[in-house]
């Protein structure tokens, strides 16, 4: 009787352990395919008229027109027909070895089970499924310098945060002495940012075309807390005022707003033509900026809407003109101040930016008023890559490695520090230890007293 009763109850516990053990696209097929067919049938590839870089792209037919996923029926999908073919030289990957035969059965199960998508959104690259990766340990020791793409001071201005190789390392500012090294971090380290209170280092990086992230580190134990991943390099993240949300872009040319303490990603938008170079929030958190490759700062509202585009680092006409990318931007009150191609930081408000926009038809009559925004000359021919506001004061960085000290008051420079020659990516400030910092192609770091412009120590970011 007992046996009979269990028996019985058989058919009820099959389906619901069936049911719990059903095949995820997004964990176990997307990665098969990205990592198996994307070279072929990605982004930029479309071998046989077919792409598979997204759920809604790899389900519909190639060239043969053939169903290339049939839910419920692999015999009928081209899909799973062409990566069990017995004939290598129909298998796909082509000139790749095939597939395991645990992952053969895999898709088989999925498309068996009605081929289910349990993503997020059909249209987004499947490599932003795979989730954070787990990156591999950095070098002991360096044979060559690492570019100093991203740096930061910690609050204080003692110690200062440098991203090096899957790492980010720590040095003493004032002994250029290394201090301790935070692995497990993405391959390339772009952007760096210590919280107020000196406990939290927000990552940015990734390995270019293929993986970006942002992350939250903890300064004391080194445990990393990922917010989001992105198909490509995240070259910028910022918090907002209050250390609550924070804002992200990158190669991607997205841009990404999120809630720190629950992580949940509150907006995205993809607004721009090409890669995001800097993002910024306003200090009453009404707007959030970005920068971009594509000659325009755009400004959204808190909510993610987009506010208005900035152009005038786009003017084909006037005195002001040129047509150059934009690499910072930031804000000091109500004012926005970006920088990038071109012999001039840009001074302007996202409200006047707003009203004095227009369409095509008033394009030339715009380009040669001179409106609202006011242009600080920079006293170089060099593309401008870093904009650093501090307590009031602002520094830029010119590829040429010269960082100037503006006065936004006088519109005038107050001086400037380090030697032109050194091929420079990354500024920082410290205005309690009064110190300025700059990170070179060459892997050398630089600090600066900001009272004389004198430089107080230069060092290898190289650890060993």
């Amino acid at each position: 009787m007992k046996n009979r009763a269990l028996l019985a109850l058989a058919p009820l516990a099959f389906p619901t352990l069936a049911h719990a053990q059903s095949v995820s696209f997004s964990k176990e097929i997307a990665p098969i395919i990205q990592r198996r067919c994307a070279g072929c049938h990605g982004e930029r590839t479309n071998l046989g008229d077919w792409r598979a870089h997204t759920f809604m792209a790899l389900m519909k037919p190639g060239a043969s027109g053939a169903a290339m996923v049939v839910p419920g029926k692999p015999e009928a999908s081209e899909l799973y027909k062409r990566v069990a073919h017995k004939d290598p030289d129909l298998r796909m990957p082509k000139s790749d070895d095939a597939l395991s035969a645990q992952q053969l059965a895999r898709v088989k199960r999925w498309i068996v089970e009605g081929a289910k998508f349990d993503g997020s959104s059909k249209t987004v690259l499947l490599k932003t499924l795979l989730g954070p990766r787990v990156h591999p340990a950095a070098p002991a020791s360096y044979r060559t310098p690492v570019p100093v793409l991203a740096l930061a001071f910690v609050p204080g201005g003692k110690q200062i945060a440098v991203g090096g190789y899957n790492e980010v390392t720590l040095w003493d500012a004032e002994t250029g002495k290394l201090v301790r090294r935070i692995g497990g971090l993405p391959q390339r380290i772009q952007s760096l940012q210590v919280s107020k209170d000196g406990k939290s280092l927000l990552v940015g990086g990734g390995i270019p075309g293929e993986y970006g992230e942002v992350a939250l580190v903890e300064l004391a134990t080194g445990k990393r807390r990922v917010l989001d991943t992105f198909g490509d390099l995240v070259l910028t993240a910022r918090f907002n005022t209050d250390e609550t949300k924070v804002a992200a872009g990158g190669a991607e040319a997205s841009v990404r707003c999120y809630d720190i303490k629950n992580g949940e990603r509150l907006w995205s938008m993809s607004v721009h033509a090409d890669w995001v170079t800097s993002v910024a929030f306003s200090a009453d958190g009404k707007y959030v900026a970005s920068a971009s490759r594509d000659h325009t700062v755009k400004v959204y509202e808190a909510n993610g809407t987009l506010y208005t585009t900035y152009g005038g680092h786009n003017r084909q006409i006037g005195q002001y003109r040129g047509q150059d990318p934009v690499y910072g931007v930031c804000f000091t009150g109500n004012t926005a101040l970006s920088v990038g191609g071109g012999k001039w930081v840009q001074q302007w408000e996202p409200e006047k930016a707003k009203a004095e926009s227009g369409d095509a038809g008033d394009m030339e009559e715009r380009f040669f008023k001179q409106g609202h925004a006011k242009f600080l000359a920079h006293g170089c021919d060099k593309d401008i890559y870093q904009l650093c506001l501090k307590d009031g004061q602002v520094f830029t960085l010119a590829s040429d490695g010269i960082v100037k000290q503006l006065d936004l008051i006088s519109q005038k420079e107050i001086r400037s520090f380090g030697q032109s020659g050194d091929f420079a990516f990354s500024l920082d400030a410290d205005t309690a230890s009064k110190r300025i910092v700059t990170g070179s192609f060459d892997g050398t770091v630089r600090v600066f007293d900001v009272g004389n412009g004198q430089q107080k120590r230069a060092f290898a970011a190289r650890p060993n």
